[in-house]
């Protein structure tokens, strides 16, 4: 259905303001940019910053788009385009500074967040709750039924990684009385990190026995309850630990007899040929 003159004029009368906040934001990136440059010792907090801007650039497309449904019943396809690209330059930039690995060593966090030390648990804690918050909302407007839906996968698991990533897990250990500062950011923190890894081991899983059938993707479950599993036994939930051992036992079992299976049926299929 073609989309009235009046609605038009009405969206671009709205939109107004929110593009001007979006140019003024992307001026400010640009200063960040040249600052990094001109103080390269505290470089890593003007990519934070500039991360910030990013993620409110992101914001401003999404009611873009959202504004665009309500006004002219369509979504603005070049706003969520652009929130998808920029989300995705965020998680490069929280990669270059803490890094994109799941399963490294829980104690090199320290080495990476050294750069960073200036930040408290509560401003991580802020951060890693709006991260979370952007992507899922990200991933609503654009429609999980989208072309995107098992791309969405490896979003949600670099989140994972970039919240597992900026937890110091010496300090949890360090700091267990519930009267010390930060203690319960620390320890919201560390529920978001374990809820992210676990929900996000299930996605692969699921984009496996639903999609692709690759293992790589079975594997990269495993990886992210291997590393569950390693930050449970980091603070003595045995039982909880256990029983993800069996899991991945399983889930590995599950695994080597699907790669079995597909052995058996491509050397039938060889006779045929």
């Amino acid at each position: 259905m073609a989309v009235s003159k009046a609605d038009k004029t009405a969206y671009n009368e709205y939109i107004k303001d929110l593009k001007v906040e979006k140019d003024a934001s992307y001026k400010h990136i640009t200063e960040l940019q040249k600052k990094q440059k001109e103080m390269p010792r505290i470089k890593a907090y003007y990519v934070i910053e500039t991360v910030l801007e990013l993620l409110k650039i992101i914001s401003l497309d999404l009611n873009m788009s959202d504004a665009s449904v309500e006004i002219m019943n369509i979504k603005n396809e070049n706003s969520l385009k652009n929130a998808r690209k920029e989300f995705i330059n965020v998680l490069q930039k929280m990669e270059d500074l803490v890094g994109n690995q799941v399963d490294r060593s829980l104690k090199e966090n320290e080495e990476y967040l050294q750069a960073l030390d200036r930040i408290n648990p509560q401003q991580w804690l802020n951060f890693i709750k709006r991260l979370h918050y952007v992507l899922s909302t990200l991933i609503e407007k654009i429609g999980e039924t989208s072309k995107w839906k098992w791309s969405f996968v490896d979003l949600n698991a670099r989140v994972s990684v970039i919240t597992k990533n900026v937890i110091n897990f010496s300090d949890i250990q360090k700091y267990r009385d519930p009267r010390t500062e930060f203690y319960r950011e620390r320890q919201e923190l560390l529920r978001i990190c374990k809820s992210s890894l676990r929900d996000v081991a299930q996605q692969y899983r699921n984009k496996y026995e639903q999609s692709t059938k690759v293992p790589g993707d079975m594997l990269r479950s495993i990886e992210f309850l291997s590393i569950l599993r390693k930050i449970m036994i980091l603070f003595s939930e045995s039982d909880e630990a256990n029983k993800l051992k069996n899991t991945l036992d399983a889930l590995r079992a599950r695994l080597e007899a699907d790669e079995k299976d597909k052995d058996k049926k491509d050397k039938k299929m060889e006779k045929y040929d």
